[in-house]
């Protein structure tokens, strides 16, 4: 009889064990700081020259001519496509196309701040399609921005702004791996309203931590449930 008890003991001893073992990590990971992540994305991306100015028509076509800052002109060409913005052109996107540029510059004063200009003419090419009567949406002495597209569209991969950090090693985000918070030191180039081009550090599918500097290197934390 004390065998049979001695053993019975013996099995409650090794299943409280047992259940101990799996409660004691589950409690510890419930216990982690909760985390946001994100991921990097790709997007296509083209080099851009802006230039604002005056629009004024020619029979029936309009046209704008556009100061851009000089650091910016020489990229500018003949032909290169365009789009137009402004505050009384209508809800359309009107398409443009670079019809000349000034051989001389000039001088601008634009809030206080002389800046040096050349005068970019610009023949918008998409009336008819927007407006049946183009004076509805555009008229001769309206103000408008001109994007010049001035490279070739090409694919990038953005880091979210809100994933990178920085201190005296330089830029770096952390990644989520497991339930580890792990230091990347990552390079970034242009910037652009969504995120900083990567250009090295880390790959597309990383998960990243969102507001790293809350966290340290190798911490232990867990994703936030969605």
């Amino acid at each position: 009889m004390k065998k049979y008890i001695k053993w019975a003991f013996l099995g409650i001893f090794v299943t409280a064990g047992a259940w101990a073992a799996v409660i004691a990590p589950q409690a510890t990971f419930n216990m982690l700081p909760e985390v946001e992540t994100t991921f990097p994305s790709v997007v296509s991306h083209c080099e851009v020259v802006r230039g604002a100015g005056i629009i004024y028509s020619a029979g029936d076509t309009f046209f704008l001519s556009a100061a851009v800052r000089e650091g910016d002109i020489n990229a500018v060409k003949i032909r290169q496509p365009a789009e137009l913005y402004g505050a009384a052109i209508g809800d359309g996107i009107y398409t443009a196309e670079v019809l000349e540029i000034a051989d001389f510059a000039r001088q601008q004063e634009i809030g206080g701040i002389t800046e040096t200009v050349v005068d970019v003419i610009l023949e918008l090419n998409n009336i008819d399609e927007i407006a049946v009567n183009p004076d509805e949406f555009i008229r001769a002495g309206y103000t408008a921005e001109a994007v010049i597209n001035v490279g070739e569209s090409r694919e990038m991969l953005i880091v979210p702004y809100s994933a990178i950090n920085q201190d005296k090693r330089g830029e770096y985000v952390f990644i989520l791996a497991g339930n580890t918070a792990l230091r990347r030191d990552i390079l970034t180039g242009i910037e652009l309203a969504e995120g900083a081009e990567l250009l090295a550090g880390i790959r597309e599918g990383d998960e990243l931590i969102v507001r790293p500097e809350r966290y340290s290197e190798n911490m232990l934390v867990k994703a936030m449930e969605s």
